[in-house]
């Protein structure tokens, strides 16, 4: 039975090129993007899998839609099940597919009715606007690749750290970087699909060398400016050297984590006025990076896909985001 509620918006921020996120709730949680070519658009994220995000796409696009993922986290794919096929960093592949088939309806839905306005609560069911997370075609992606949509092209560069495989997507048509969760104000590598910090310096770096080519960073959850992966050098490097702030804190999983810059008192920002943050654990500052493809017996290649999922609800439940 349809409810008949608008679970999405879109809001233009260049040519061709939206802004999209979640209608019926006060805030929305994540955000995604759809950028618009002459063969074919691109979608850049999927969030969280409230509502028909495809036929959405097709409210504002008549060309066909392929899908793109920054990153394999739930809150970035989770609308990736009503579509034929995704495209996703080789490297994040294996977490994503562990995910495929432990997901139903009436979980996303009961979790849709926890973040709604109270005038929609009562109309969310787990009907067509829900879908289990069935197998579905990912397709590897690497360091260097194009989505050539016939009139613009977008190019992937590798900014692990956050998770193995995370990527920002650049379109030089509108100097637009997109960036998932590679490099924000709450940059969270205390996950087990997280790489070592030093690791993640060395990504930002790359990174750095492609940051003339953008002026706006388009993220999964906030948008800033070029100068963000200035900060995040800065900042990533001190923890590498041992000399930031430090804060302990209580992590997504429930653990102890720390933050490399000290934050305002009850609050997110960073009390410095700068805005790029992040927690880490310390035995992976330095932790020797796993070989870039391992094969082994076992089904679960990264562990703690359990313990993510519960970090996930209580991120839901009032944290800032993964």
């Amino acid at each position: 039975m349809k409810t008949g509620i608008s679970y999405y918006k879109a809001e233009p921020i260049a040519e061709k090129s939206w802004m999209i996120s979640n209608a019926f709730v006060d805030h929305s949680y994540a955000l995604c993007y759809l950028v618009e070519g002459r063969d074919y658009a691109l979608l850049i994220d999927s969030i969280l899998g409230m509502g028909i995000l495809k036929a959405f796409c097709e409210t504002l696009t008549e060309k066909p839609v392929l899908l793109v993922n920054t990153h394999a986290h739930s809150d970035h794919f989770g609308g990736n099940f009503f579509f034929d096929a995704c495209y996703m960093h080789h490297r994040d592949i294996a977490f994503f597919q562990d995910s495929v088939g432990k997901v139903r309806k009436q979980q996303i839905a009961d979790m849709a009715k926890g973040m709604a306005l109270e005038e929609y609560r009562d109309r969310i069911e787990p009907d067509d606007d829900f879908a289990d997370w069935n197998p579905m075609k990912v397709f590897p992606l690497y360091d260097g690749d194009v989505f050539d949509l016939g009139d613009r092209r977008i190019k992937v560069v590798e900014v692990g750290g956050h998770t193995a495989g995370s990527v920002v997507l650049i379109d030089p048509l509108t100097r637009i970087a997109y960036s998932g969760d590679a490099c924000n104000g709450n940059t969270l590598l205390e996950f087990d699909n997280s790489l070592p910090v030093i690791s993640y310096l060395r990504a930002l770096l790359h990174l750095k060398d492609h940051q003339a080519e953008f002026d706006m960073m388009y993220g999964g959850h906030e948008i800033f400016d070029p100068s963000i992966v200035d900060e995040a050098i800065e900042t990533t490097a001190k923890v590498v050297a041992g000399t930031d702030d430090r804060c302990e804190r209580t992590g997504i999983m429930g653990g102890t984590v720390y933050y490399a810059a000290e934050k305002v008192k009850d609050g997110y920002a960073r009390k410095d006025g700068k805005h790029f943050n992040m927690s880490y654990v310390p035995e992976k500052i330095l932790g020797r990076e796993e070989e870039k493809h391992v094969i082994r017996l076992e089904k679960n290649c990264y562990r703690g896909i359990r313990k993510h999922r519960r970090g996930m609800r209580r991120c839901f439940a009032g944290s800032r985001f993964i």
